[in-house]
């Protein structure tokens, strides 16, 4: 009874400023940006897929001078697949046992690459070109498999 009663005290503590009308005055829209805007809802619906406008995005979340050496080498070699579309790759480093760290490269917040990653040119030179070339088959076949469960074969309501 308390809670009704509440709610009808502030409804009518609210009213008055719910009437009130806007102080600032505008103008009619354009016919040609309605227009403008039905195209592109339209053009979205079609599409379907949902596009990120960065594609292709390098972070880099390193917290030591090696972690950081391991990122430019992996920036400085890196070239995405042809078909890859709507990734970002993350590298980042957690502190690991004495002067190691541990590398993690991830593909839209999903771990692809991980290697514990020692202050030695040759170590972060080697691990920087297995971590692209995994990259790089993971984006690959991340397109192929999409094609298949998007194809034709796939397609129905699930029910049998």
């Amino acid at each position: 009874m308390n809670y009704l009663l509440s709610i009808i005290v502030s409804f009518f503590l609210i009213l008055p400023f719910v009437q009130q009308k806007d102080s600032t005055k505008t103008k009619p829209v354009p016919v040609s940006l309605k227009k403008l805007l039905e195209q592109v809802v339209k053009q979205a619906d079609k599409s379907g897929d949902l596009e990120i406008e960065i594609d292709g995005l390098l972070v880099d979340d390193t917290k030591t001078k090696t972690g950081k050496d391991f990122y430019d080498l992996f920036y400085g070699s890196w070239e995405a697949p042809k078909d890859a579309k709507n990734f970002t790759i993350t590298i980042s480093e957690k502190p690991f046992r004495l002067s190691s760290t541990l590398i993690v490269v991830s593909i839209n917040d999903t771990p692809v690459y991980q290697s514990v990653l020692q202050p030695r040119q040759d170590i972060v030179e080697g691990l920087s070109q297995d971590a692209i070339s995994t990259t790089q088959s993971y984006l690959a076949n991340y397109e192929e498999i999409m094609k298949q469960l998007n194809g034709d074969d796939m397609v129905g309501t699930g029910i049998f």
